[in-house]
């Protein structure tokens, strides 16, 4: 080897063990930062035998963050169910808690059996009435605050679309510096830590997936394959609902007029928090509020009165539309029904009769002992009647109804949970997966640094020797 080419040799470890050095540094400094990627420096021989520097690559495994990224979408979106299910829970309580409608509809049945057994203790008669009247209360509460989780659901939907459009938008800003970085031949690993970063903060939002272009740009893609982004951001919409009632559907979520959210989305999403508050608007709450507003239904046509000379009419329990009975289906029963006031003024009507007036007694000989009307209470109250309830049997006693809802919640929310832990479990595994490939370790990187410091005195004791003999050579020549 001539003197010039060991020189060039020299020179070019040197510049090479200075760049690696560099890039150990600044592993070790991203180390602990979010969403930083190891750098890996790649070395090739030039024509002329001499090691040259050529660029920096990022230690990555697209599988692995593909995966990542739909582990993280499905383990939010459950995870956003769950907890909305949870306040469900809450709101209803326990099937074997008195509280709860089917707490409630035993403890007026029980009211109602004991002033039967003694009709002429008023005392008894109006214990039943208020086990009606709190039942009534009970299923108002429940009525307006499943509204509240769908109205809250809502408003954090459009809180999520507002997050979607400012990812996009700072997802364009580094995909622009990356491509014009590339155009210069400049270093773009940092701005696609940026990037990936944003796609990981876009993938708890909203199911994604990624298409990348031959220029280092990248496309975004729904899940259901409606376009987030191709060279620019697609604008994403919702109008959000002012307030919600039993029967208000909640708008659906747009992208570029397309809908990707609701009972019509044509091209529906399958994860993200979007989708989660989505499932929790227009599914589980309008299935409950359903099952309530049948069981206040069953409660009303139990207790109605009937008679020969006049059409059968609302009796313990009114609602707005009364005093016609409600039909099947009928939104918003549930957050209307109430005692009717006249039996609060007069218990006795409950076992006489005649709240829709005289022609509606069925005590008609005004004993005081007369319990045949109370204990027919009891029997409607056990009589299977036809309902229009989501997710549950046509046939059933307002009773059952009410417990099988319940456990219909219940059922719903136990299998969500199951499948939010599974979900969770696997974002763990392909998160540690992808760390390992992609996350620095300290130890790797001093010893790294440790190998880089050998290789320098390598190549400047080369330099040296060289050095020494052009000293020689020019000592020769003189």
């Amino acid at each position: 080897m001539s003197l010039q080419a060991a020189f060039r040799s020299a020179q070019s470890a040197l510049s090479t063990n200075a760049f690696q050095t560099t890039t150990v540094s600044r592993n070790v400094s991203g180390a602990d930062v979010k969403g930083y990627v190891r750098k890996i420096v790649l070395v090739e021989p030039s024509s002329s035998g001499a090691s040259n520097t050529t660029r920096v690559m990022r230690a990555t495994d697209e599988s692995l963050q593909r995966a990542t990224l739909e582990a993280s979408s499905s383990s939010q979106g459950l995870g956003v169910v769950a907890k909305a299910l949870d306040s469900l829970q809450t709101i209803m309580g326990d099937p074997a808690n008195e509280t709860s409608p089917a707490g409630r509809i035993s403890a007026l049945n029980a009211a109602l059996l004991q002033a039967a057994s003694a009709p002429q203790n008023t005392a008894g008669l109006a214990a039943a009435v208020q086990a009606a009247d709190s039942l009534a209360t009970s299923l108002n509460q429940a009525s307006s605050q499943i509204q509240d989780v769908r109205a809250q659901a809502d408003s954090e939907m459009a809180a999520s679309v507002s997050t979607i459009n400012s990812l996009l938008k700072a997802f364009d800003s580094a995909n622009r510096a990356i491509l014009a970085s590339r155009a210069t031949g400049q270093d773009t690993s940092d701005l696609q830590d940026r990037r990936d970063a944003i796609l990981g903060d876009l993938a708890k939002e909203v199911s994604i997936s990624t298409v990348s272009g031959p220029n280092g740009d990248m496309s975004i893609y729904t899940d259901s394959g409606v376009a987030l982004f191709q060279e620019m951001p697609r604008a994403v919409s919702m109008e959000p609902t002012s307030a919600f009632v039993a029967g208000t559907s909640g708008n659906a979520v747009y992208i570029d007029g397309v809908a990707i959210t609701g009972p019509s989305a044509t091209m529906p999403v399958r994860g993200g928090a979007l989708f989660g508050l989505a499932e929790v608007r227009d599914r589980y709450t309008v299935v409950l509020q359903s099952q309530l507003d049948e069981t206040a239904v069953g409660l009303i046509n139990a207790f109605s009165q009937d008679a020969s000379a006049a059409p059968t009419r609302t009796g313990l329990f009114a609602w707005t539309g009364g005093p016609a009975l409600p039909v099947n289906g009928s939104p918003g029963i549930a957050a209307s029904i109430r005692v009717d006031p006249i039996v609060r003024g007069d218990a006795t009507l409950l076992r006489d009769g005649g709240i829709g007036g005289v022609g509606y007694i069925s005590n008609s000989s005004g004993s005081a002992s007369y319990s045949s009307g109370l204990y027919a209470l009891v029997d409607a109250l056990d009589a299977p009647q036809t309902f229009a309830a989501a997710a549950l049997p046509a046939r059933l006693n307002v009773s059952d109804l009410a417990t099988q809802s319940q456990a219909w919640l219940e059922g719903a929310r136990q299998t969500t949970l199951e499948k939010s832990t599974d979900a969770n479990a696997v974002l763990t595994q392909t998160t540690a997966a992808l760390t390992n490939v992609t996350g620095v370790s300290i130890d790797d990187q001093m010893s790294k640094m440790l190998d880089l410091e050998n290789s320098y005195q390598a190549a400047a004791k080369m330099m040296a020797m060289v050095d020494s003999m052009y000293a020689a050579l020019f000592s020769a020549v003189r």
